[in-house]
């Protein structure tokens, strides 16, 4: 344990410190290089690496490391504008899209949420306690994942929240799961990370905006910014999905890994699927997109997986954050008001140590220990860190942003609202279980050296 920390602490000098002789730009991308080949034999070999870094509101950096495509003899470098599934940062991107429905006085964060759904929503275990776009946004909804949070395009989203009346709707409601029940578990009381919050998000979206998500997060985000980002893998089918960077695993994507075996296509392979259900299309196919002409507005709003489908690059994000960083001006185009970002940074939740209100462990096993004090202080589709409070800085410091982790990505967008620094980083795919290497901080170790990376070149002058 003493070597194994003393080991960390050498690797973390080495990450800050750099080469000599170098300047600060090619010192970083040395040590992303580095990284990714796990050339310090510690943590894990990874795919990919895309990281953007911004300073006083600027983009100053920017580079990518490893693959985007694994195919023998025709591998192609990954570059930063890559797009990749952005796992969890895809709540943040649709919460910004979201809150221009508070500011146009559509949604009220404090009214029912049954009153934009089209359907009454109320935990069956506190039937008087309403549930508010805020309890969603902030994860204090009492809403639970249970064993899924998504379902094709056939599927009804009510079905997730009442008991069923045939084999399939039974299926989704799973005995009333996704509701919690005891005590201080009401709406409001206590904090656990739900994914199918978000579907409820993208339910309020499309009921009141008369809109499709994905189209919806265009229109608001996409557009006026000039991303081409979306939650529909096949709006970037063009040219052999060749914007398209595919994650990977060294392993069967479960719970075997295999550190000598090859990297197995885990999303946005060949082929390609467009959203949950959806047929695949090779990579030289044209998407047949008819499909969606049955969609319904509001009837299956997890289809495009609001809580983590959104493909997006580093470099997309990093727009995104400098819309947020200057006051919601990427100009000339304002995405979002300076008021909308300061109610999304606002802590609605904070871990009370005496009320236990709360698991701050993430989407983890909710009985897994070892994931306690990754969330403490969350807002809304905000997670809130003091990197003093995990040992990072001597004197308190803030970041602001979102996590995320599935299929081989481990995603981080962070930023600091006062200092207007931040930064993006994506992991494409893991060669080994992350789990493995023994953490100091409550993220991942290779989400540690990453995040060290990040601080580092937000502190270069």
């Amino acid at each position: 344990m003493k070597l194994f920390r003393i080991y960390l602490a050498i690797l973390s000098i080495i990450i800050f410190t750099g080469c000599t002789g170098g300047n600060a730009e090619q010192t970083l991308k040395q040590q992303m290089h580095a990284l990714v080949n796990n050339q310090q034999k510690t943590l894990t070999e990874i795919s990919g690496l895309q990281m953007v870094v911004i300073k006083n509101g600027e983009i100053i950096f920017e580079h990518a490391e490893g693959l985007a495509r694994r195919k023998i003899g025709a591998e192609v470098p990954l570059t930063s504008d890559h797009k990749v599934r952005i796992a969890s940062i895809s709540k943040y991107v649709l919460t910004v899209a979201f809150m221009s429905l508070v500011e146009e006085g559509k949604v009220d964060l404090d009214e029912d949420i049954s009153e934009y759904l089209g359907f009454k929503l109320r935990n069956p275990h506190f039937p008087d306690r309403k549930i508010t776009a805020r309890h969603v946004l902030s994860h204090t909804s009492s809403i639970r994942d249970a064993s899924s949070y998504f379902m094709t395009i056939e599927g009804d989203f009510r079905d997730f929240f009442r008991p069923g009346t045939t084999d399939t709707s039974a299926e989704y409601y799973e005995n009333g799961k996704h509701f919690s029940s005891g005590n201080n578990q009401g709406p409001g009381d206590y904090f656990t990370y739900s994914n199918l919050n978000f579907g409820i998000i993208s339910g309020i979206i499309e009921n009141v905006s008369g809109q499709r998500m994905d189209l919806f997060v265009k229109e608001k985000i996409a557009v006026p910014l000039g991303l081409n980002i979306s939650f529909n893998a096949c709006d970037l089918y063009q040219n052999n999905f060749s914007a398209l960077a595919t994650l990977y695993r060294r392993g069967d994507g479960g719970e075997t890994w295999d550190t000598e075996g090859p990297w197995l296509e885990q999303v946005d392979g060949d082929p390609v699927g467009c959203f949950y259900g959806s047929p695949k299309y090779k990579r030289g196919e044209t998407p047949d997109k008819s499909i969606l002409d049955t969609y319904r507005i509001g009837h299956n709003p997890t289809l495009f997986s609001p809580q983590g489908g959104l493909r997006a690059s580093a470099k997309d994000l990093a727009k995104i954050m400098l819309a947020i960083l200057n006051d919601g001006k990427n100009s000339p185009t304002t995405i979002i008001s300076k008021t909308s970002i300061a109610e999304m940074i606002k802590p609605v939740w904070r871990y009370d140590d005496k009320l236990k209100n709360g698991h701050t462990g993430g989407e983890g096993d909710l009985n897994d220990p070892k994931a306690n004090g990754m969330m403490t202080t969350y807002g809304l589709s905000t997670h809130i860190i003091d990197l003093k409070n995990w040992g990072l800085t001597n004197e308190s410091k803030k970041l602001y942003g979102h996590l995320g982790s599935a299929y081989g990505l481990q995603g981080q967008f962070w930023f600091d609202p006062i200092t207007k620094d931040g930064f993006v980083a994506l992991i494409t795919g893991l060669g080994d279980n992350p789990d493995k290497a023994e953490k100091t901080i409550p993220l991942l170790a290779i989400e540690e050296a990453v995040l060290r990376l990040g601080l580092n070149a937000m502190e270069q002058d």
